[in-house]
């Protein structure tokens, strides 16, 4: 198994740039591409919510930087759609659609089975995680399973219950708190989540 903190070396940042990376397992096998702006603190966010998947069997990284951020997002999506990265889940093709030419399913991020595996309510047509997340959460609210004044689960109990990274997790609460569903208080790291009342 890899050690990520003692065998890949963190690029450091290049101002006006985006990174697109790409973590492969000791067998070469692609493990995960993202885009990012700061190598640093997006690293550090995989060593913490990925911990217990991809990120210790990371090996290899290799870096890419790009002008325009639009560029790294567009071959980011190249990527996840036509080399199938064990752990991408946004973006990936669906698996209930006929793919397109070159495309390759995500192998470990069916999440339609995951979520049927863990009891949770998922449509497997959305076409984003984080509106999924939020819909299961709207229906804990609804059926009394998350408490009117309650705090919410934290980031990281919720990146364990539903397999997604904590991105999707933070996409999903900005959607009930549009919603009206989730209210926030306080600021910067003091931030916490009640479901409104």
């Amino acid at each position: 198994m890899g050690v990520p903190n003692d065998r890949i070396v963190i690029p450091a940042a290049v101002p006006g740039k985006t990174a697109l990376y790409r973590f492969f397992n000791e067998a070469g096998q692609l493990l995960y591409v993202g885009v990012t702006g700061n190598p640093e603190k997006r690293w550090a966010d995989h060593r913490r919510f990925a911990a217990t998947t991809w990120w210790p069997l990371a090996a290899r990284v290799t870096v890419k930087w790009y002008e325009a951020r639009e560029e790294a997002t567009a071959a980011e999506l190249r990527d996840i759609r036509t080399k199938a990265p064990l752990y991408n889940a946004g973006g990936a093709p669906s698996p209930l659609r006929e793919l397109a030419p070159d495309e390759k399913l995500c192998p470990h991020t069916s999440h339609g089975k995951f979520f049927r595996e863990t009891g949770d309510r998922f449509n497997v047509q959305r076409m984003h995680m984080h509106e999924a997340v939020a819909d299961v959460l709207a229906g804990d609210i609804r059926d009394g399973r998350l408490v009117k004044g309650s705090k919410l689960p934290t980031a990281t109990e919720l990146v364990a219950r539903f397999g997604v990274g904590v991105g999707t997790v933070r996409r999903a609460i900005s959607h009930l708190v549009a919603a009206g569903q989730v209210i926030v208080r306080g600021e910067g790291s003091g931030t916490r989540y009640f479901v409104a009342e």
